[in-house]
């Protein structure tokens, strides 16, 4: 039977370890010649920028599409300020063009991702991102690992304007992908978010942990392992 699999993205498809300093490295490429300033000034000044940002987004006060956008042109407002160059009028569309440039370039997929995705759609299920983030983050992301072709969608906070903090989240996905509970599964690295997805009516639940480990959820310790267990 073929089922629908949302994947969380970071910590799940995408290995974060050096993401952070790709981005300084790569980031004034794009902006340099579009906004001045030297490029090598652009990545200390997203370091700068972007640890703001994130502090912002634990307390956001507000909607996810509305605070997306706010913290966004704020990334930017920020970076300008700090490389000495003019914010531009268009600071919103420019940020969304800079996450989409940036991440395209950085593939920092998790061991077995890209095999395990392809394996699924080959059998015939379904697959797409359960992730927290902006979407923009998760395309660019899985451009870069050559799998983006292969996801009905790319959930992300800002596509149904929940955050994910409950059930509500994983509910909105399956109302938004027309996907029934009972042929849906979800894959995450946090407990919790299994928890929500499990409230929410998600019919198999999968913890990617090390070997070891204690969960009421099934556990895989790569994602290599999910297509054999989804067959069982």
């Amino acid at each position: 039977m073929s089922v629908a699999v949302f994947f969380d993205m970071w910590g799940v498809l995408i290995d974060g370890t050096d993401v952070s300093a790709r981005w300084q490295a790569l980031v004034g490429e794009f902006l340099a010649p579009r906004l001045g300033g030297e490029a090598a000034a652009w990545g200390p000044a997203n370091a700068y920028a972007a640890e703001r940002m994130f502090a912002r987004y634990r307390d956001p006060r507000g909607t996810p599409r509305e605070t997306h956008s706010r913290l966004l042109r704020l990334w930017l407002r920020e970076m300008c300020e700090k490389v000495g160059v003019p914010v531009p009028k268009n600071a919103g569309v420019l940020a969304k063009e800079t996450i989409a440039w940036v991440t395209s370039r950085i593939d920092a997929g998790s061991p077995g991702a890209v095999e395990a995705v392809r394996t699924l759609r080959a059998r015939g299920h379904r697959v797409f991102t359960s992730a927290g983030a902006h979407s923009a983050y998760t395309d660019g992301h899985l451009q870069a690992m050559g799998i983006r072709n292969l996801f009905d969608a790319t959930y992300g906070s800002d596509l149904i304007d929940r955050w994910k903090t409950n059930a509500g989240f994983y509910r909105k996905i399956l109302e938004h992908s027309g996907i029934r509970g009972e042929d849906a599964v979800t894959v995450d690295d946090q407990e919790k978010c299994l928890d929500w997805a499990r409230r929410a009516g998600f019919a198999r639940t999968f913890l990617l942990a090390t070997v070891g480990a204690a969960s009421a959820h099934e556990m895989i310790a790569t994602l290599s392992e999910l297509p054999a267990r989804l067959e069982g």
